[in-house]
């Protein structure tokens, strides 16, 4: 899929899309740069297109680059359980993705910490990077949520 097809899916500026691309916002995901490309549209799987998305969202919502890139990161890394259909345990981002009737969503508390609710998978609050648990008593001042399952109903059925 092209930028061009992003955009039009999720609703948001394609100069939205390319900053995410041009700034490497998707660390975890490896998104491939494409120098010979260049003047010619860039093509990404639907996954990745789907992350690029979720990132560009958080940016449209006024969310600071480097913990965009980091949330990204971790939904990327954090390991959730096998999901119907699929023979190896996928990451958050891909089941998410993948799980079409499952609700999911990234919360980011106080700018830096992650929860990450897929399905039946409740990380609880975590540390970026290592994962580890906070406090059970730990309650975010401030939470930025993004509605994952919406956004993947939306990127899909524009198909």
């Amino acid at each position: 899929m092209d930028l061009q097809t992003i955009a039009r899916r999720t609703q948001l500026p394609v100069r939205k899309i390319r900053y995410v691309l041009d700034h490497r916002l998707l660390p975890g995901l490896r998104v491939a740069g494409q120098p010979d490309a260049v003047g010619r549209a860039r093509h990404v799987t639907d996954l990745e297109g789907f992350s690029i998305a979720c990132a560009a969202v958080l940016l449209e919502a006024g969310v600071r680059k480097q913990a965009v890139e980091q949330l990204i990161d971790g939904l990327a890394a954090y390991p959730v359980r096998e999901i119907a259909g699929r023979r190896r345990p996928v990451t958050a981002i891909e089941a998410a993705f993948l799980s079409p009737t499952a609700q999911a969503e990234a919360l980011l508390g106080d700018g830096t910490n992650y929860r990450f609710r897929v399905g039946k998978t409740d990380t609880g609050w975590i540390q970026p990077k290592t994962f580890a648990r906070l406090a059970a008593d730990y309650q975010p001042r401030a939470v930025i949520r993004l509605d994952l399952a919406r956004l993947r109903q939306a990127f899909l059925s524009a198909k």
